[in-house]
């Protein structure tokens, strides 16, 4: 019973205590610490166009995305968009602990064609971005 006690005196003079340093502190010069809690995009960006190039002949994209080139070997393949202000073409391979498709990066609407060789053959794709 006398231990019962002590904890709730304990309790209440802690919660007294902490009650009057917060006021206290309210009242001071100090100003208080804020935190900033991180902001959501303000555009969305959509998930990449999955292209084989062996098989397509155009593609069709939006521009808040990417398209990606699903090839066997992607470090051995090299591309040349056309036009340069349209999209610009992003080699695959080993990147730190991964590997990378190519790809492109869309920069403004428009068409244009793409073509991609994997040192034998050589690929031509017409690209619309919208």
């Amino acid at each position: 019973m006398h231990l019962v006690m002590v904890r709730a005196f304990l309790v209440a003079t802690l919660s007294a205590s902490l009650a009057i340093s917060g006021a206290l502190a309210a009242n001071g010069t100090e100003t208080p610490t804020v935190i900033a809690e991180p902001q959501k995009a303000a555009t969305s960006l959509l998930p990449p166009k999955m292209v084989n190039p062996l098989k397509a002949k155009s593609i069709k994209v939006k521009r808040k995305s990417a398209v990606v080139f699903t090839v066997k070997n992607p470090e051995i393949w090299i591309g040349k968009v056309i036009d340069r202000k349209i999209a610009k073409f992003v080699p695959g391979g080993p990147n730190s602990s991964y590997e990378t498709y190519p790809s492109l990066t869309l920069r403004k609407k428009g068409k244009t064609s793409i073509s991609l060789t994997d040192g034998k053959k050589t690929y031509l794709l017409k690209l619309t971005v919208s």
